[in-house]
């Protein structure tokens, strides 16, 4: 019997759309299927890692951060051009795509500094991302959204690493779908695909109103983020199997803040160890618009379904902290919120593996790590192809 496709590729977000064109460049037959009726509602990618206090910033995690190690792992699987700000003198001379996404060199500044950066100090010196040391109104006035002459804490200290890397999300993965679709066509990329039902076979699902059933040569990978859980526990306890369960789902807010001063665009600002904070927009940055980005509650998954039924996301402990920030910190008297990204990103304990193989004849693995900063999701999409007999 034939088969429809080499490898079906189940899941929304960015994560299937990288190993779709991982998968396509070594000549594969594809089968994208999205239940959503778009492949980025759920906006589960983070343009760059938070490090926010609790997070234990280790040598691997500043070096994995850096701008090369970043494009070395986002730009294969992107079809054209991503461009770097600020540019290289190399690109400043030669074609630039103003469309293009950006990948960005800024500083990230944590204020105030603390026992625990003693020694990522130390060690992004190792690496050779020039470490400071900042204190008084030198330190301030590097925090995005902080003019000179406002006042502040004389006593204030903060560690500055240089060279670390942030990525245009929405341009890379809008992007990599308009390639897909060019390259897959109408039946290869499916969106609202409902019904979905794993077989020793392939899969079957249903599209506008029709059932289908897709052969599938080598198997399946399905990308695991909070929006397709109750499927995917569904599906593991139809067949029996027993998933690594999260941690827990982090509740993220992107704020975006209207400053009355241009923002430093040159400096990732991390506050208290609650937000990270900077200078906002597509492309190469340059803006009145100030982002930040706030950890929430980490809740349950059953928690976060009753949150998308109707239970508020933003909470009063939202707006206080925010006040804390605008009105305490950057000492605005008053200032102006034009909206706010929720997003619910998995936490896995150390050591998760990166896919778990099913009891189908049909090798079907389910992903994790499928959402949170983009390079961390590219990269587990890569290894995810790894598992499937190539």
């Amino acid at each position: 019997m034939p088969f429809d496709s080499d490898i079906a590729l189940i899941g929304t977000g960015v994560a299937p759309l990288v190993a779709a064109s991982h998968l396509l460049s070594l000549g594969k037959s594809i089968l994208l299927l999205n239940p959503d009726s778009d492949f980025f509602l759920e906006d589960s990618e983070l343009p760059l890692d938070p490090l926010l206090h609790g997070v234990k910033i280790t040598p691997a995690r500043l070096s994995a951060q850096r701008v090369d190690d970043s494009l070395r792992v986002i730009e294969p699987y992107f079809p054209g051009a991503i461009e770097r700000w600020p540019a290289s003198p190399s690109q400043a001379r030669g074609f630039r795509d103003p469309e293009a996404p950006h990948i960005r060199s800024r500083a990230r500044l944590w204020l105030p500094m603390t026992d625990e950066l003693e020694a990522p100090y130390v060690e992004s010196s190792d690496l050779g991302l020039n470490p400071q040391i900042l204190e008084g109104v030198q330190a301030l006035v590097k925090f995005p959204g902080m003019a000179p002459g406002r006042p502040g804490n004389s006593v204030a200290r903060a560690l500055m690493v240089s060279k670390l890397a942030d990525v245009d999300v929405s341009r890379y993965r809008n992007g990599l779908l308009e390639f897909m679709r060019e390259r897959l066509g109408r039946e290869g990329v499916v969106c609202n695909a409902s019904s979905l039902e794993l077989t020793p076979e392939g899969v079957r699902f249903r599209s506008q109103g029709v059932a289908s059933t897709a052969r599938l040569r080598l198997g399946a990978l399905i990308f695991w983020t909070p929006r397709l859980s109750s499927w995917i526990l569904g599906q593991a306890k139809r067949q029996g199997a027993k998933l690594p369960m999260p941690v827990g789902v982090r509740l993220w807010e992107q704020w975006s803040i209207l400053s009355r001063d241009e923002v430093d665009p040159s400096v990732v600002g991390i506050w208290d160890g609650r937000m990270a904070v900077w200078a906002d927009g597509e492309g190469a940055p340059g803006t009145r618009q100030l982002a930040v980005l706030r950890a929430g509650p980490l809740v349950s998954l059953d928690s976060l379904q009753a949150r998308r039924e109707g239970v508020s996301w933003a909470s009063s402990e939202s707006f206080d902290a925010l006040g804390a920030l605008c009105r305490e910190f950057l000492h605005w008297e008053r200032y102006t919120i034009r909206g706010m990204r929720p997003r619910a990103i998995f936490e896995w304990g150390p050591g998760e593996p990166d896919g778990v193989a099913s009891v189908f004849d049909t090798p079907t693995f389910v992903v994790q790590k499928s959402d949170g900063p983009l390079r961390d999701v590219v990269e587990a999409a890569r290894r995810a192809c790894d598992r499937l007999q190539l």
